[in-house]
């Protein structure tokens, strides 16, 4: 099957590790068959502003986008600022547009990477493209995917409480309704794909070598069980160095730090060491 192409922008300068984001996100390209994701290279953002317009923001990404380029199935748009109704994203038959905003702050963990990896999909799933090499029933031309108010754990939940979404990525689930809609449009081998995705098994864990979250960890610096994917405070990066030392180890630094410190304040204030 063909894949459809799926371009990833930064509808505004990324203030997260874009390159750490890249590589989990562009894992996926191996991991199943409906999507091929790519990363345009675009020298300037779309959005500047702190308030975004929710009606109008996907008409304004995919005129910057198309401007420089038509290739590609379906537009997804990342941006730090917040939309103006406060939601997270909106997913339209063009192209979805998602929001940063306040996920470290608030909502994290999960992880930014994981509350992305989860968004995508749902606005893959709500856009409903047709899938190349496949033909749609006239049933399936009468659903149209949407969320549900009520809490399920599901990934189409709508997440009036936004701290919901927690729930719904932590669990990688779809409800039984939303299954048996995803099959009648896009088949079983795309639920069984989009399954394992959400589920996030594939992630792995950092001892687990050449797994994404081994390499996340050893190549970017960036451990999905402990980091927020937000960029790092100077603390953080304290705190990083600590980290990677071994455990028998990280309590004798600690006396060698806690000791020079003790040495300087004492100095500074007349009292030499002993």
């Amino acid at each position: 099957m063909t894949k459809l192409k799926i371009i990833i922008v930064f509808g505004s300068k990324p203030n997260f590790d874009k390159d750490a984001f890249k590589y989990f996100f562009l894992s996926l390209n191996k991991l199943q068959d409906t999507y091929e994701f790519c990363f345009p290279d675009f020298d300037d953002y779309a959005f500047d502003e702190k308030i975004t317009i929710f009606q109008s923001a996907n008409k304004k990404l995919e005129d910057f986008v198309n401007n420089s380029t038509e290739n590609y199935d379906y537009l997804i748009g990342i941006i730090t600022s917040r939309f103006d109704n406060n939601y997270f994203f909106n997913a339209t038959e063009n192209s979805s547009i998602i929001t940063t905003d306040i996920w470290d702050k608030y909502f994290s963990p999960p992880s930014l990477f994981e509350y992305l990896l989860h968004s995508i999909y749902c606005c893959l799933i709500y856009s409903q493209k047709t899938l190349p090499d496949r033909e749609v029933s006239e049933k399936a031309k009468l659903i149209c995917i949407g969320s549900h108010s009520d809490t399920r754990g599901c990934v189409a939940d709508f997440t009036r409480n936004k701290f919901d979404d927690r729930i719904d990525i932590a669990l990688g689930y779809i409800c039984d309704e939303h299954k048996a809609e995803i099959i009648e449009i896009f088949g079983d081998e795309y639920l069984k794909e989009t399954t394992i995705i959400l589920e996030r098994k594939w992630i792995g864990n950092i001892e687990e070598k050449n797994s994404v979250a081994y390499n996340l960890k050893h190549i970017f610096k960036f451990d999905i069980n402990k980091d927020s994917g937000f960029n790092k405070t100077w603390i953080d990066k304290v705190k990083e160095k600590f980290y990677d030392l071994p455990a028998d180890l990280t309590g004798e630094v600690l006396k060698v730090v806690l000791t020079a410190l003790l040495t300087y304040f004492l100095i500074k204030f007349g009292l030499p060491p002993k």
